[in-house]
């Protein structure tokens, strides 16, 4: 897994990039979703690039 793990970290990255827009059009309930879902992206990343081959 940890040569896909990458995918966790783009995933994670557009999900804090929908949660910015979102604050920017003052939708609340949507940014605090989209930072929740980019945390756990981060930590699958975190946990899956330590992972052996």
């Amino acid at each position: 897994m940890r040569r896909t793990a990458w995918i966790w970290a783009v995933g994670s990255a557009v999900w804090t990039f929908d949660g910015i827009v979102n604050l920017y059009y003052r939708s609340w309930p949507h940014a605090e979703l989209a930072f929740m879902v980019a945390l756990m992206f981060g930590i699958a990343w975190a946990y899956y690039r330590q992972q052996q081959d």
